[in-house]
């Protein structure tokens, strides 16, 4: 059948549509595989690189404010803080090494270090270094009040480098006192009410590792604590008794169990025997005792009042106060209870508390409100103080040149703690005073 021209004319232009629009998909098409070749022969593919952030979690009293520094892959390092993060930004695909450095010999790396992290791409990976830092390790440990609550703080022998070990919210009734060092000068034992009774914690003395020992349910008071000299067992009096607990909490022995009042316990330099003092006879008396609490033995049996024992370094002698010549003096009496008890020193004012230097070649005491040193027979006694306050609470350097000790002060008006020379030269203050108190020193033996 033969078309109309107009017919004619419109196939000849669906054909032209037909033909263009082919050609322009081919164009199309054409470009973009110009488009993929020139961009490198295929289409995107996203980004081809991570993220790490690197983070510090660090606990304890002793943190460093220069923080640390970590380095990726033994490149150049970054500033991290203790409780912080770093970013690093475009990281290759694949495995990296990040490696911190600057920690302070006070800081233990609780995590591997180098730590290897994963990276993908596109995404952000993280990893923490968590350490512990205690706080720097001082020889004078003492118990004050300058935040409010009482804490645990060490110092230098001249008052410098204060760090504080324990650290209890702003509240009076929150107190941790009496801080006495193991022998080995590793941990410290403590009373404290953070629990709301008086009882012994121990710490690492660095201020770490805060452990409860005793759980007293309101039973104890605080007194002095005292380590077995190799370190395995704590004595203290409470509510009237003598206790002995392993160093790590453990079997809690009331050695004592009397319904007199006993108190005052003294180790024997072997750890054999405990000296203490008891009205169990009707007047106080010196006793020695074994350390488990066993056979008991009266040393000076006498009318007056005999108290606070002081075993001599070598073992052989204890010396102590006895009012049996009318006003308080020091005596010595033989360890195993031969011999009779011997007047060592008696001036004008009661004589109390001796203290025997780690050398055994002399005895710190008070006297009235000052403190003296004498040679350990007694001779060449020297006022070592010599002030109007009231000093008490003798503890030697463990070289015996150097005695701290407690102080009230009559111009301050608040409890100071001093150190003074064996001789009696250079007497200083090193803590306390103006709006604190501060106390209790505690030397550390090594």
């Amino acid at each position: 059948m033969q078309l109309a021209p107009d017919q004619r004319h419109r196939g000849r232009g669906l054909k032209s549509i037909h033909w263009a629009t082919a050609c322009c998909t081919a164009l199309c098409a054409a470009s973009s595989l110009l488009v993929a070749l020139a961009c490198g022969g295929s289409e995107s593919t996203g980004p081809s690189t991570g993220i790490v952030q690197i983070m510090a979690s660090t606990t304890g009293p002793g943190l460093d404010p220069d923080g640390y520094v970590v380095a990726v892959d033994g490149g150049a390092g970054q500033s991290l803080p203790v409780n912080g993060s770093v970013t690093f930004n475009q990281l290759s695909v694949g495995s990296h090494q990040f490696l911190l450095s600057g920690v302070a010999t006070n800081c233990t790396l609780l995590s591997p270090n180098p730590v290897t992290v994963a990276v993908t791409a596109g995404d952000t990976a993280q990893a923490t270094f968590q350490l512990s830092c205690g706080a720097p390790l001082r020889p004078i440990a003492f118990s004050s009040n300058r935040d409010y609550s009482t804490s645990i703080y060490a110092m230098n022998a001249d008052g410098s480098g204060v760090v504080q070990l324990t650290n209890n919210p702003p509240d009076y009734r929150l107190r941790d006192g009496a801080p006495a060092w193991s022998p080995d000068g590793t941990r410290i034992a403590f009373w404290t009410t953070r629990d709301g009774d008086w009882e012994v914690w121990v710490m690492i003395a660095d201020g770490r590792g805060v452990t409860r020992l005793t759980n007293s349910l309101g039973q104890f008071d605080p007194a002095a604590i005292v380590w077995s000299p190799d370190g395995t067992k704590i004595g203290f009096q409470a509510g009237g008794d003598i206790y002995v607990i392993n160093a790590d909490g453990s079997s809690l022995v009331n050695v004592t169990n009397n319904a007199a009042a006993d108190g005052g316990p003294v180790w024997s330099p072997n750890g054999s025997k405990i000296a203490f003092w008891t009205n169990r006879d009707g007047n106080d008396e010196i006793y020695v005792m074994n350390a488990d609490g066993s056979s008991p033995v009266n040393l000076t049996n006498n009318p007056a009042a005999d108290r606070a024992p002081a075993w001599s370094p070598d073992g052989q002698t204890i010396a102590f106060e006895t009012d049996r010549d009318g006003k308080v003096a020091i005596y010595l009496i033989n360890a195993d209870g031969s011999g009779s008890a011997a007047q060592l020193i008696s001036t004008p004012a009661d004589d109390w508390a001796p203290v025997w230097s780690p050398d055994g070649t002399k005895i710190g005491f008070q006297a009235g409100g000052d403190i003296y040193v004498m040679n350990a027979d007694g001779s060449n006694p020297v006022n070592v103080t010599n002030t109007p306050d009231w000093n008490d609470d003798i503890v030697w350097s463990p070289d015996g040149r150097t005695i701290a000790f407690q102080t009230l002060s009559t111009l301050s008006g608040f409890v100071e703690i001093w150190v003074v020379n064996a001789d009696g030269s250079s007497l200083k203050p090193i803590a306390g005073g103006g709006t604190s108190s501060s106390g209790s020193p505690a030397w550390r033996p090594r």
